[in-house]
């Protein structure tokens, strides 16, 4: 995969004004994931960028190792435009190798721990990394590939032997920073999305929010789709990433109130037994069965529930919902209207416009969303412009049937999402 490949052209973001008292990433549109966080560490090197099990990782601290992990890479031949696959067993570990690809100039894969060795070959075939960065816990998962082990002694006297890179960073804003794989088993596919697109996704997230956003709590490992969107929601706003603890370990005074951001899958584990009191639920992944929203409602009855519908266990939400009460989520079908900065198409076959209430696939496009998507090994899909028009930007298609309601909202065309 070339680096032209991993690049896309893209018009500047428009100035967003926040609701009062709701706290935005400063800099959407004008800079990168990781020269924002550097801001933030020059400004407050001491304060918490992530809080799980293992401890506090201030931004002071993150930065600099990303900085001279970042320069490892690039010594180790890493080009602009590399994938580099990014495998690490917890939080804070995800968040320095991240901010160490990107100040590297190249493109994150993330891969949740735990992911079995057949998805592993097929994200390594997909993406064509050459490079991984992981945990001590997951190095053996690449035994024929280089690896730079984040906790390996060895690598840690080797960073600090090292001067840092005077090339870096190497980042651009209109520039891949993730290449996101889903799919099932070996049959995957990859989104590049750029720093814009996260810049803006996170930006409508937390106007949207409505609540000062300054601590976000996470269920589960890193590197899935809704950890990802939670890490970098939490960092964008200069705020702490907590790892949701075990049941009946300690939480932070400060995460007792946080914003909770989960999977529909993994909140309906938690609804019974979440160790906080959430000011916000922000569920990201499918449809919100009706029957969560219930359990939701009946534990904490004054917390809001939003969810966000990103098809294909993607990062970034192509429509979103506000759920206030169990009544308002009485149809488990319903998925909202299009995420800010996002166009919502409903097409037919043969990539025609349907009326409302005529179910047809479900495609979007925006500059909050990823720019292209790789099916096979080291190129890019085809654009799925609608016929007779040269040069329409792609559209990104979701296998999703869905229908537009005479009121505007779309849902889910076919059966109803189970009541879990």
């Amino acid at each position: 995969m070339t680096a032209d490949q991993m690049v896309a052209e893209r018009g500047l973001a428009t100035t967003v004004r926040p609701l009062p008292g709701t706290t935005v990433p400063r800099t959407a549109g004008r800079t990168t994931l990781d020269g924002a966080f550097a801001v933030t560490a020059l400004r407050r090197p001491g304060a918490v960028a992530v809080q799980d099990a293992h401890g506090p990782l201030t931004y002071g601290r993150a930065d600099a190792q990303a900085g001279l992990l970042g320069s490892l890479l690039v010594r180790g031949g890493v080009q602009l435009g590399d994938p580099v696959i990014v495998h690490c067993d917890d939080h804070r570990q995800s968040l320095v190798a991240q901010l160490a690809v990107l100040k590297a100039g190249g493109v994150c894969v993330p891969v949740p721990p735990g992911t079995d060795e057949h998805r592993l070959t097929a994200v390594a075939t997909l993406t064509g990394a050459s490079a991984v960065v992981c945990s001590a816990a997951t190095r053996d998962r690449w035994r024929y590939r280089p690896v730079l082990v984040l906790d390996d002694p060895r690598i840690l006297r080797l960073t600090a032997a090292r001067r840092l890179e005077r090339a870096l960073p190497r980042s651009a804003p209109h520039e891949a920073a993730h290449l996101l794989v889903s799919g099932t088993g070996r049959s995957v596919t990859g989104q590049l999305a750029d720093h814009v697109a996260w810049q803006l996704a996170l930006t409508g997230r937390s106007r949207a929010a409505g609540v000062p956003v300054r601590q976000v709590s996470v269920s589960g490992p890193p590197g899935t789709p809704h950890a990802l969107s939670a890490l970098w929601w939490a960092v964008a706003c200069g705020g702490t990433l907590y790892a949701l603890p075990a049941p009946g370990a300690t939480v932070p005074v400060s995460a007792r109130t946080s914003v909770v951001v989960s999977s529909p899958e993994e909140y309906a584990e938690l609804t019974a037994g979440l160790p906080i009191r959430p000011r916000l639920v922000q569920l990201l992944g499918g449809a919100v069965p009706s029957g969560l929203a219930a359990r939701h409602f009946a534990a904490l009855p004054a917390t809001p529930l939003r969810a966000e519908f990103a098809p294909g266990g993607g990062a970034f939400p192509w429509t979103v919902r506000d759920i206030t009460s169990s009544e308002d989520a009485l149809d488990g079908r319903v998925i909202g209207r299009p995420a800010p900065d996002v166009r919502i198409r409903v097409l037919d076959g043969n990539h025609r416009a349907l009326p409302a209430r005529r179910a047809g696939e479900l495609c979007a496009k925006g500059p909050a969303l990823p720019f292209d998507t790789i099916h096979r090994p080291g190129r890019a899909a085809s654009p799925t412009g609608h016929p007779g028009l040269p040069g329409h930007p792609a559209l990104l298609r979701s296998g999703t049937p869905v229908l537009r309601r005479a009121d505007g909202l779309l849902e889910l065309a076919g059966t109803a999402a189970p009541s879990r």
